[in-house]
């Protein structure tokens, strides 16, 4: 079944359209003695040229046993070599595929600590929803502090917010990451790197302590402040609030990292490139050649040309009986005969 929104299907429907708005003109009318209409002349022109160009790779065909043989050799002894090079590359990377399973899974005396390190357990899509959503919470609990501290409600509060939600799920991100990289004992981390990550935390948790005294002064008239004033309930509030936004982060970003199965994921796609490659050289290969084209692939070909040849003429014919019919059927007056104006001229095939 074709679809309706096929080249030849939207031809159709553009030449019945074009017949039936030209029918309600009148035209061409019972004096019209120039030719085929316009759209006739048009529609011959589109297919004489799609003609021309398969009568052109005709002649490409019948050429094609004069063309050099040494050339089609170089061609295929270059696509040769680059499958051989790309299934080197490709075996390699199954190898290297095979080394990072066999590490995820570990043996059966490995200390369970080490096998945790490998593992994610939060999948990525998950994680980087999760992350986002959190970035969001952070933006609009921080908002009014920020409001409060710059006096202004414009946009460069809103931008400042945004920056600080998004470098804060950031910072978490990279604390979690560092935990986990922590504990896995076959790959050890400079102690610089954990200390950094704990200066980050350090920083974020007294960053969040002071957006949230600025916060508090909106709580009013608390209920149950358990012995505490509303400035400092509001303060431990919103600190845990944000410290709970902060703590998710770093448990997501910890569940999700491994470093392991981001390599064999990169592998897998890369194995999966090199084998589309591959796939694609070869096909070229069979491909005849200008060069060694056999008189029965010849022929095929020629046949195949000729076919789609007819295959135009075809949909010639039926545009054209399309707005034909559609032209007649809107006229205003009957006609005997349709007259030159409708007449297709027949194409040179």
């Amino acid at each position: 079944m074709k679809s309706p929104f096929s080249r030849f299907q939207r031809a159709k429907r553009r030449a019945r359209r074009r017949g039936r708005s030209h029918g309600r003109q009148g035209h061409p009318n019972r004096e019209w003695a120039g030719g085929p209409v316009p759209y006739l002349e048009s529609l011959h022109a589109q297919y004489s040229q799609e003609i021309r160009i398969l009568d052109q790779r005709l002649r490409i065909i019948e050429g094609q046993s004069i063309t050099s043989v040494e050339e089609d050799i170089a061609d295929k002894t270059s696509e040769e070599y680059q499958i051989n090079q790309l299934e080197k590359e490709r075996s390699s990377y199954e190898m290297r595929l095979a080394e990072l399973l066999q590490e995820k899974v570990g043996t059966e005396t490995e200390n369970p600590t080490g096998k945790a390190a490998r593992h994610r357990h939060v999948p990525t899509w998950l994680y980087a929803l999760a992350l986002v959503g959190l970035a969001v919470g952070e933006y609009f609990v921080t908002l009014p502090a920020v409001e409060v501290l710059l006096n202004d409600e414009d946009w460069q509060a809103w931008i400042i917010t945004g920056s600080f939600s998004a470098l804060s799920i950031i910072a978490a991100h990279l604390i979690g990451i560092t935990f986990k990289v922590d504990i896995d004992r076959d790959k050890p981390q400079p102690g610089t790197q954990k200390l950094g990550a704990l200066i980050i935390l350090l920083g974020l948790v007294i960053v969040i302590l002071f957006l949230s005294a600025l916060r508090s002064r909106s709580v009013r008239n608390v209920p149950v402040s358990f012995w505490m004033s509303d400035e400092v309930f509001g303060t431990v509030l919103f600190f845990f609030i944000q410290m709970t936004f902060i703590s998710c982060a770093i448990a997501l970003s910890y569940y999700n990292h491994s470093e392991i199965e981001s390599d064999i994921s990169r592998s897998k796609r890369r194995i999966k490139r090199l084998t589309k490659k591959i796939r694609g050289l070869t096909k070229a290969r069979l491909i005849p050649s200008r060069g060694n084209l056999t008189p029965e692939k010849r022929e095929v070909q020629v046949s195949a040309i000729n076919s789609a040849k007819q295959l135009l003429e075809a949909e010639y014919r039926e545009l054209c009986s399309i707005y034909r019919n559609s032209n007649l059927l809107a006229q205003k007056t009957s006609f005997k005969e349709p007259g030159p104006g409708l007449d297709n001229p027949p194409l040179n095939v």
